[in-house]
């Protein structure tokens, strides 16, 4: 097991502007660990872990306090994650996308149309089954992978919100009758759906990849969290009255999780 980590933040560089990439060490079970942050253009940020270190790529159109703001909060969720479940931070490949291509979500299928624009924004929209992607040219290939990855997951989050909206009010209406206070959909890869003390659930539309079985567990977990926001016996009772073989939706996440991916 690779990682202890981040007693503290990463040192700001002396420099008012970050460079473009920070290299550092840090010792971890006695070992030096090599990091690793690199500032790109980029709309979303990642930390990656593996047998080569740890990888933080930060969005640079970001200020500074919000740069600072989200490695210290990449930084933090490591230390809290790892050890306990490990297998959070294995790295998700990122999709590339071809013009023409079919990405199937599950039992919905979408068609890929690529075109690249002379402006400085890149924007995406659904159209029936097609999933249009308009990309501003000049952008370098990276450049270009990460803004498609980062489009046409706003999409499908925009697709798929008001139908896990309605099929958790559903459950909820059937099994726990709670109050709900708001249902969002977002591009996780931390977690698959989360449920705050007062009510607020998020789902990652990495989860709509799952069969209908195991969507259906990670929204039941979630609500029974409205019961007990904890995971002790009494939680595990209630999801279980609900749903009996709720072990094998966590088996097949468990082994299926880096193979939902956009």
């Amino acid at each position: 097991m690779l990682l202890s980590l981040f007693d503290k933040p990463a040192p700001a560089p002396a420099q008012e502007e970050e460079p473009l990439q920070q290299q550092f060490e840090i010792e971890v079970n006695g070992e030096s660990v090599p990091v690793r942050i690199l500032y790109e253009t980029r709309f979303n940020n990642r930390v990656t872990v593996n047998k080569n270190g740890i990888l933080l790529r930060i969005n640079d159109r970001q200020t500074k306090e919000e740069r600072r703001k989200h490695l210290d909060h990449l930084l933090k969720w490591a230390k809290e994650k790892l050890g306990d479940k490990p297998e959070l931070l294995d790295s998700l490949p990122q999709r590339k996308y071809l013009n023409g291509e079919v990405l199937k979500v599950g039992a919905h299928e979408f068609v890929i149309s690529i075109f690249y624009q002379d402006s400085s924004r890149s924007s995406a929209k659904i159209f029936g089954n097609n999933i249009l992607l308009s990309i501003a040219k000049g952008l370098s290939k990276e450049a270009e992978e990460n803004t498609s990855s980062y489009l046409v997951a706003k999409c499908l989050c925009k697709y798929f919100q008001p139908i896990i909206s309605e099929r958790l009010h559903d459950l909820n209406n059937r099994f726990f009758k709670k109050n709900i206070q708001s249902i969002k959909t977002k591009y996780a890869t931390s977690f698959w759906g989360h449920c705050s003390h007062n009510g607020h659930l998020v789902i990652s539309v990495r989860l709509m990849f799952a069969p209908p079985s195991v969507i259906d567990y990670v929204y039941i977990h979630e609500l029974a969290h409205l019961v007990h926001h904890d995971h002790s016996p009494r939680f595990w009772s209630v999801v279980e009255k609900v749903m009996p073989n709720y072990r094998s939706a966590e088996k097949h996440l468990k082994e299926h999780h880096l193979k939902y991916y956009l």
